[in-house]
């Protein structure tokens, strides 16, 4: 099997573990807690004895009640993750003969970690307070109008919820995606290696600095001149927040395919007017 096959075999289990952390069970479970607190407390409410404040209260202690699922759930489910692409990544380079350092103690020494850990908090804390607003002002609007139409309030409040879960959903991606970045970076670091290659598809929303990236392989020091308009480290977060590339940190020895994707032997695609203010080595 060629180094480019294993590559690929890598990539396609690391993807589906992030994948995974889409649709993690503990998401699912906070939407339906919340919304069954909020509908067992309106039981036996006539619409007269609704107001303001235990609507309010209500949608508070709901929140509250299916917070678990956030704050003990989700953050297993995402360490989890964590330690399944990182041990993917660990196994790859093994079976080449490189002995990395221990990744998952390496990550928790780096300050990008902690960057990806306040963002986490601070988008989560986003999502509970747009979601409690929200869904207090939904109640109102549905008892105003129909009353205590249960199936009604059902309705809204899953629709709602659902729909604020993408900040949970994004966030547990974006955690086990980073820290499997960092871990190769570590990986880099401690096997001296010198060369990335650039991995991923390219398809017609791919960014510019991808779509000029991919499928080829460049010295870390062309890297570090590298900029993805977004002022995030390339090493770590090829073409910026959220990207679907990775780095495969690589030495060229290892296969002749790889060696013909050198930047050398491929020109990079010209930069145009809106390439963001995007800027690889020439």
């Amino acid at each position: 099997m060629s180094l480019f096959a294993d590559i690929e075999t890598l990539e396609t289990r690391v993807q589906k573990e992030i994948e995974r952390a889409y649709k993690y069970k503990s998401i699912n479970n906070f939407i339906q807690v919340y919304q069954e607190s909020i509908l067992q407390s309106f039981e036996g409410v006539s619409r007269g004895g609704f107001n303001d404040k235990i609507i309010q209260s209500t949608i508070n202690r709901a929140l509250s009640e299916s917070s678990g699922f956030i704050d003990a759930d989700l953050i297993e489910e995402i360490e989890s993750g964590v330690f399944r692409t990182i041990e993917e990544t660990q196994q790859f380079y093994e079976a080449l003969g490189v002995q990395p350092v221990d990744l998952f103690e390496g990550i928790q020494r780096r300050k990008e970690l902690e960057k990806i850990t306040e963002e986490f908090n601070i988008n989560m804390a986003t999502m509970r307070e747009e979601l409690r607003d929200g869904t207090i002002e939904k109640v109102k609007e549905v008892i105003g109008k129909e009353g205590l139409n249960r199936q009604r309030l059902a309705d809204e409040i899953l629709e709602f919820a659902d729909g604020h879960a993408h900040w949970a959903r994004t966030n547990a991606r974006m955690v086990v995606s980073s820290s499997n970045r960092l871990a190769r970076d570590e990986v880099r670091q401690s096997a001296n290696l010198q060369y990335g290659f650039y991995y991923g598809s390219v398809r017609t929303n791919t960014r510019a600095f991808c779509r000029q990236c991919a499928g080829q392989t460049f010295t870390i020091n062309q890297i570090n001149n590298m900029s993805n308009g977004q002022g995030l480290d390339v090493k770590i977060y090829a073409g910026g927040w959220n990207c679907i590339h990775s780095w495969l940190w690589v030495d060229p020895e290892w296969d002749q395919e790889l060696q013909n994707t050198l930047e050398s032997n491929r020109p990079i695609v010209e930069l145009t007017e809106d390439s963001l203010d995007l800027s690889v080595p020439q």
